[in-house]
């Protein structure tokens, strides 16, 4: 196993992974070259005119890489007609292969394409769900097999000069990988590296791999363990990043942000695509607007007055998901610790000047919660609506306190009973009058400031505190923390939290809060303030690659994202964060792949249809498949899964088994809803 830093040069500063360049045709993947964008086609492979016009299209909007599905011999001897007609329309943009089970389509896809791909779990195994424990001289006689039959496409794809992607799946592991190594990252890479070193062993180096899921967090685990075993390996392959079936609208851009962006912050990446359900083109303005960042930043990005060598002060195993521990702070309504959901909070956006603009904005935040703030404790509070748990005001002046103590008396009396997180850092001798008003304090402690009055007042009323570092101070930081600590030990009061100023580059600064909070064994809980002044699809992608990466780390007991932007889409988006990152379920969760050629009926109608019907299951999990290829693997640990069977027949399964077969399409969504209430977990909208 590599060590747990070796994926990443410095968690501190950003330093894109080292690689060779590979390339696609005439573009060159990897090294210093900018990351490539790519998408991959819909339509029938077999119509060669609908599959042309799809990938003009897509090069109309920048798509630097096309992908194409050959699921048989004769849709790669297609993929020549497909070629000649681009030709003939002045189109040279690099093609893929796409295969999976069909190794002999892989060798005739070869003479047209730029590329070809190819699934490790699929290209010379079978899957049948089977158990056996294999010896390891049977381990390597199934190794033997797979060289057999992938050999010929290695030394075809050498002799013309064409570049391959090796890229696993996490839900089409073979029987032979998942009984070593269980449905795990390791599993993954392992899968992997077993074709590279085929390849490797024949003297062919155009390869480029993947690592994909369905579940951002695995998908992330295991680029990172990819990095870190190749760079122990001495290997520098580029890498090709994305979240499969991410879904579609703004959860499937959530979704792929978290996986893709998480890993380009730390500069593994060196070509994306965005899996939405939705029309291929659709896909293209998402990546470059999810890479402009990356493809800009220069090498110094890090964290001040950070020396670049330091090294990780908080780093569990970076492969595996394990939450931060934190001791409890107690809120009026709730708790806040690493054993309990994250939380949400937002910005009052009203002047506290306009009494009734500021009611009606909080009287608008209350009626989305649920009818008893009290079960919030808990989190159980059965299906869940997007709620703000609390309400973040600044007083920067007496006349300021005095009119939210006005304001916090109003709402109490309309019954709007929603806690108040008040900042008076530039008020610092008003701790008492604000400890009186406020549902928790927030002060940013300065090297002069008197804390002992703030924590008296806070004891006095049972405020919790949170106590908000800039990260400017990041130089003497472990200073600050110590002089926090050392005055709530001397008054005996630990009711408090973290957090920073906000900023919109908060990763590293975070882990670094997190890291020296754990190396002075102060196991405080953490809130993670993220701000923006984007349009809200920039603001969905960078808050969800930096809070998902956050998350994902186990980093982060309560989210705050402030952007000029309404209410609701920052309510939407946190909570679509925190159910992207799975560690806060508030709603039922789709799996649904892109569609390509191979896809059965029409995936993007039938997504909104089944999610009209079942969009009230908070935590149910159903997988929306095209065919077979992303059908019982792909659907990762889904409850329910509608899979195509054939034209207008679909499959239904319960986890990875198929209980229905060839259920006609007009019948299906009947049938998937009497079996989600067969098994229990069907509620009444």
């Amino acid at each position: 196993m590599a060590s747990e830093t070796e994926y990443c040069d410095n968690l501190f500063q950003y330093h894109r992974r080292k690689t060779r360049v590979i390339h696609v045709g005439e573009v060159p993947v990897g090294g210093d070259n900018p990351i490539r964008v790519q998408s991959m086609t819909i339509a029938d492979t077999m119509n060669t005119q609908a599959t042309v016009e799809e990938v003009i299209q897509l090069v109309e909007v920048g798509c630097e890489i096309v992908r194409i599905t050959a699921p048989s011999i004769n849709e790669a001897e297609n993929l020549k007609n497909i070629k000649t007609e681009l030709i003939n329309h002045g189109i040279h943009v690099p093609l893929v292969a796409d295969i999976h089970f069909t190794p002999n389509a892989a060798l005739v896809a070869a003479d047209y394409v730029e590329k070809v791909r190819i699934n490790p779990g699929n290209y010379a195994d079978k899957k049948k769900f089977e158990q056996y424990e294999y010896t390891d001289t049977e381990y390597l006689q199934e190794l033997e097999r797979i060289e057999e039959k992938f050999k010929p496409l290695v030394l075809k794809c050498k002799s013309l000069g064409r570049a391959m992607r090796i890229g696993t799946n996490h839900g089409s592991l073979s029987d032979r990988i998942m009984n070593r190594y269980g449905d795990t990252p390791e599993g993954m890479v392992e899968s992997a590296l077993e074709f590279v070193r085929i390849c490797e062993k024949y003297d062919y180096h155009e390869i480029i791999l993947s690592m994909k899921s369905s579940n951002p967090l695995v998908a992330i685990q295991a680029y990172r363990l990819l990095a870190a075993r190749m760079a122990k390996l001495g290997m520098d392959y580029p890498f090709h990043l994305g979240v499969t079936e991410a879904g579609d609208g703004e959860e499937g851009r959530v979704k792929s942000a978290v996986g893709i962006g998480s890993l380009l912050e730390d500069g593994i990446g060196d070509t994306i695509r965005v899996s939405l359900t939705e029309d291929s083109v659709a896909e293209v303005p998402v990546a470059f607007k999810l890479v402009e960042k990356y493809n800009s930043l220069k090498e110094n990005m890090t964290v001040q007055n950070i020396s670049t060598n330091r090294k990780p002060l908080r780093r569990p195993n970076p492969f595996e998901y394990e939450r931060r521990q934190t001791l409890t702070c107690d809120q009026v309504y709730y708790r806040l610790s690493g054993d309990n959901l994250p939380r949400v909070e937002l910005s009052l956006a009203a002047s506290l000047s306009d009494t009734s603009i500021a009611v009606d904005e909080i009287s608008e935040f209350f009626r989305k919660r649920s009818s008893d703030p009290l079960q919030l404790v808990s989190g159980t509070n059965g299906k869940e609506s997007f709620e703000c748990e609390t309400i973040h005001v600044s007083v920067r002046s007496r006349e300021e306190l005095q009119q939210f103590a006005e304001l916090k008396k109003t709402a109490f009396k309309a019954a709007l009973w929603l806690p108040f997180a008040v900042d008076f850092s530039q008020i610092a001798d008003s701790a008492f009058e604000v400890a009186k008003a406020a549902d928790r304090l927030v002060f940013s402690p300065r090297s002069n400031s008197d804390l002992a009055e703030l924590v008296s007042a806070a004891k006095m009323f049972g405020r919790p505190v949170e106590w908000k570092i800039k990260p400017a101070n990041f130089g003497a930081i472990e200073n600050t923390l110590k002089f926090i600590l050392q005055t709530c030990e001397e008054l005996d009061y630990w009711n408090i939290l973290f957090s920073l100023s906000s900023d919109h580059n908060i990763l590293r600064n975070y882990r670094y809060l997190a890291g020296r909070l754990d190396a002075l064994e102060a196991a405080f809980p953490v809130l993670l303030r993220y701000s923006a002044d984007n349009d809200l699809e920039s603001t969905i992608l960078d808050a969800s690659s930096q809070l998902g990466s956050l998350l994902c780390d186990g980093i982060g007991d309560s989210i705050h994202i402030d952007a000029n932007l309404p209410a609701d889409d920052l309510l939407r988006l946190s909570y679509n964060i925190l159910q992207a990152t799975r560690v806060r379920i508030s709603k039922t969760d789709y799996i649904s792949c892109p569609s390509c050629g191979r896809t059965l009926f029409n995936l993007q109608t039938t997504t909104e249809r089944i999610k009209s019907k079942t969009d009230h299951l908070k935590g149910v999990k159903i997988a929306i498949m095209g065919c077979i290829v992303n059908g019982p693997g792909e659907m990762a640990d889904a409850d329910f899964g509608y899979v195509g069977a054939g034209p207008q027949k679909v499959n239904l399964f319960i986890g990875k088994e198929c209980v229905q077969r060839n259920i006609p399409e007009e019948e299906a969504d009947r049938r998937l809803i009497e079996l989600i209430k067969s098994d229990g977990k069907w509620v009444e909208p």
